[in-house]
């Protein structure tokens, strides 16, 4: 026998199972979305000389080199690079997801660049030009050198002038051919209805075609050697001496002759702006500013590198030095932020030393600002939690299990103190180190 089921029951029981539908369908919708969510990677793009245009997967870029893509898509991109009178170059990448990529692209010239130490004046396409610490940038191509005198000329010869030459060589006689075959026509006319044959309108369509390639020719000759040109830079400001005022500087910086060192890096940021020594010099700049304590001097040229010149050997160590520049201006909150803009690129750095030096900016906070002390525990915690494995645990530990006891949670801290082992025969531990969990330990136990 059925019993009717009431309708206020039989309607709980429809909505449950609607409420847990909707719930099934919004967690696999999360975890699908979450799963879905593109993974990136991470490249810095450096060229030289810098300032170079760049096209990522056709959209051309608003920064110039050198520059950091922090959020690039996993997968394949096209890029092109390119710096008037260079040539442009066309690379194609394959990023990982996660990975963390550098990318150095040498720029060939569209021109080569000779200096004639030897002579006091040249002569370039007709142009009268002194040669003194001067280097020439021309165009490649074929030139016809010749001295007069003490002045050297230089003429640049046009690409297709062989073909010219050719021509005027072949068009007269082909020519004349064409004209005996006429007058053959004329004096010993045949039974057709043409005057002249096939082969004397042949003869005299190829002279027309080989004329008229001959004019296009003349007319982009005129045309080359209207647009030639030359430019001329002083040989003072070459790449090469950007490298020996940057040496000359590297010299002054290890002999602790601060300001002599500061005198030729900004030379080189005055004169060489292209090259790759100016972020150099700018990083060595605010490395000396630093130690001179100039804080605020030093915080806007490493903030300067991170922004201009995010070069991938520079890029994690002016993070890393402008957190300690904060810190060192008791500014705990944007050094802390600053660490976690590192990309870790830089061998120098791990993650692991750089989540520890977080935990040690809020040590000294801590100093100013008893409230930071449940943001270090947090810190410290996940230090023993990551890194159980590392060679520094025991310090990581006996650091956690002294804060704890701070914060009065003296059964945490033992917890802490009693996964550090064998104290005794621990070759990680030094002397102070094992000293310092003895007086812990005593300290929570009572001990006198």
């Amino acid at each position: 026998m059925k019993y009717p089921t009431a309708p206020g029951k039989s309607l709980n029981i429809i909505i449950s199972k609607t409420t847990l539908l909707l719930l099934l369908i919004t967690l696999a919708a999360g975890a699908y979305a979450q799963d879905s969510v593109p993974q990136s990677g991470v490249l810095f793009i450096t060229s030289s000389p810098l300032g170079a245009r760049v096209i990522l997967d056709g959209n051309l870029l608003i920064e110039q080199t050198p520059l950091l893509l922090k959020t690039l898509s996993a997968g394949k991109h096209r890029l092109k690079i390119s710096k008037k009178g260079f040539k442009e170059q066309t690379l194609k990448l394959d990023i990982a997801a996660g990975e963390i990529a550098g990318l150095n692209i040498e720029l060939g010239r569209a021109y080569f660049s000779p200096s004639f130490t030897e002579e006091k004046n040249i002569v370039i396409h007709k142009t009268n030009e002194d040669t003194g610490e001067r280097l020439f940038n021309i165009q490649e191509g074929t030139y016809n050198i010749r001295r007069k005198k003490d002045i050297l000329e230089i003429k640049p010869q046009f690409p297709q002038q062989g073909l010219i030459n050719a021509l005027n060589l072949t068009i007269p006689i082909t020519l004349s051919f064409s004209a005996l075959l006429a007058i053959k026509d004329i004096l010993y006319p045949k039974d057709q209805i043409l005057k002249f044959s096939p082969a004397t309108i042949s003869s005299f369509s190829v002279n027309i075609a080989m004329i008229g390639i001959d004019a296009i020719l003349w007319l982009r000759r005129g045309k080359f050697k209207k647009t030639f040109s030359f430019t001329n830079e002083d040989l003072r400001r070459s790449e090469s001496m950007a490298k020996t005022h940057y040496e000359d500087g590297e010299n002054m910086l290890a002999s602790g002759t601060l300001n002599e060192a500061l005198h030729f890096y900004s030379i080189i940021i005055n004169n060489y702006r292209e090259t790759i020594y100016v972020p150099l010099s700018l990083y060595k700049i605010a490395k000396i500013h630093y130690i001179m304590g100039k804080y605020s001097l030093a915080a806007l040229e490493f903030q300067l590198i991170i922004d201009k010149y995010p070069l991938a050997e520079l890029y994690d160590k002016a993070q890393k030095d402008l957190a300690g520049v904060f810190v060192k201006q008791e500014l705990y909150e944007p050094g802390i932020e600053q660490l976690d803009e590192m990309v870790l690129f830089d061998p120098l750095f791990s993650r692991e030393g750089i989540d520890y030096y977080r935990c040690e900016i809020l040590e000294r906070w801590l100093q100013k600002e008893k409230k930071v002390l449940s943001r270090l525990i947090e810190c410290l915690d996940e230090m023993v939690q990551l890194y159980v494995d590392s060679n520094k645990i025991t310090l990581y530990r006996y650091k956690l299990a002294y804060y704890l006891n701070i914060e009065g949670n003296k059964k945490g801290a033992l917890a802490q103190l009693n996964l550090i082992e064998n104290l005794s025969v621990n070759e990680e531990l030094n002397d102070e180190l094992k000293q310092k969990i003895k007086e812990l330990l005593k300290s929570i136990r009572g001990e006198s």
